[in-house]
């Protein structure tokens, strides 16, 4: 390990950290972690680290060891801090004792994508986190927030998404900003819908697709259908009309997923 002079609570570099996790809408390209599978995202997927953060206090075990030394390697400033110092940052009770302030990359020519999920100003971090880790597992292209309540570098959405959020590419938009691209690039779109439309499973979702899931609360914004569009539903029995928007959006996109791999 590197020696570097050891921050207290009044360093600045300290209250920077604290204003990337408490201020993450006045640093949009930054997000923060110290879980530790995230940690190894940054690590596998090389990004950059503004300020990095490690517990002396803490006997690493040789993985996590060989983890930090990598992160140094990355990070442009890194401090060690005393344990009672990095409880004041801690995002996470099981943290590993390093947190990391993690540069998020911008997309780059998104609508040439095949395959992706547009969330329909939605509101709650473990939601889109949730919606995030499936698109990982069932191989989307990309993510287009619509006038999101919830920003894509909150801590909260990377903690939630286990990291996903740095990997899988993602444009922050407007709804007609999303809505001209994803017509103009020759997308079909594919509206969550309660009770309208096909069942889900009815549709091959071939081509240039775009799935749209919306705000927890209000649903989807009502001009998508005044455009031309798909209407899907997934059947449901019980008592509810409605699954959450988490749990939903996943059904869909592995069905999207399977169609489009068989």
């Amino acid at each position: 390990m590197i020696d570097v002079d050891i921050l207290s609570k009044n360093s600045n570099e300290f209250k920077e950290m604290k204003d990337y996790i408490n201020k993450s809408n006045q640093y949009p390209n930054i997000t923060v972690s110290d879980d530790l599978q995230v940690l190894n995202i940054v690590n596998d997927y090389n990004l950059e680290i503004e300020l990095l953060f490690y517990s002396f206090d803490i006997e690493y075990q040789s993985d996590t060891k060989e983890l930090l030394d990598n992160l140094i390697k990355k990070a442009k400033r890194y401090y060690p801090i005393s344990n009672k110092c990095y409880q004041a940052l801690a995002l996470k009770e099981n943290h590993v004792g390093i947190i990391a302030a993690i540069k998020m990359n911008e997309a780059k020519d998104f609508f040439n994508k095949e395959f992706v999920l547009v969330l329909d100003h939605l509101e709650i971090p473990g939601n889109i986190g949730t919606i995030y880790r499936t698109l990982d597992s069932c191989n989307a292209d990309g993510v287009i927030l619509v006038d999101s309540i919830s920003k894509i570098n909150n801590p909260k959405i990377t903690s939630s998404s286990r990291g996903c959020n740095l990997i899988i590419p993602t444009l922050t938009l407007s709804y007609n900003e999303a809505l001209n691209g994803l017509l103009d690039n020759g997308y079909t779109i594919y509206l969550g819908e309660p009770l309208l439309g096909k069942n889900y499973q009815e549709y091959d979702y071939s081509g240039k697709i775009a799935i749209v899931v919306g705000n927890e609360r209000f649903g989807i914004n009502s001009d998508w259908y005044n455009h031309k569009h798909n209407k899907v539903f997934i059947p449901m029995k019980g008592n509810q009309n409605s699954l959450n928007v988490g749990v939903a959006a996943s059904i869909i996109a592995y069905e999207a997923f399977m169609k489009r791999n068989s």
